[in-house]
């Protein structure tokens, strides 16, 4: 489940990184994939990973509670960019700020919630996750 999570990380700080580097067309094609790479990771975390670890304990809750909140805000910021457009003057600023709090997101599950995973959720839960997880993002994505 964790490496799945990782891997999806790493997905969507490659593309916030091709998002920034790219212009035109490109730019356009880069945030469509970013926005519906969030979307479906964040969409996986709400219904399959925030769940598990609110249960383990009152303070994993608190740190399940604060992701769920910055995903809103993520999602918000990508839905209100999108609709901005990419050739926008307004749009490199707001992407800015968009990418650092994505990254800062990511880094934050990373620090808070993964450990609580790897040491209060056992491994076959975890592997049960992992296709909760795919099949969430299958139907979202179809």
């Amino acid at each position: 489940m964790i490496d799945v999570l990782l891997r999806e990380h790493d997905e969507i700080r490659r593309l916030c990184a091709a998002v920034e580097r790219s212009g035109g067309r490109e730019r356009v094609r880069r945030f469509a994939e970013l926005s519906h790479a969030v979307y479906l990771h964040e969409l996986g975390e709400q219904r399959v990973v925030h769940p598990v670890v609110r249960n383990v304990s009152a303070a994993a809750a608190m740190i399940g509670m604060m992701r769920l909140t910055e995903e809103s805000a993520l999602l918000l910021s990508l839905d209100a960019l999108d609709a901005l457009g990419a050739d926008d003057p307004d749009f490199d600023p707001g992407f800015a700020a968009l990418r650092l709090a994505i990254l800062e997101h990511l880094t934050r599950e990373e620090l808070d919630e993964f450990p609580i995973l790897r040491l209060r959720v056992p491994v076959q839960r975890l592997h049960g996750m992992t296709g909760e997880l795919n099949d969430v993002q299958l139907m979202a994505a179809a």
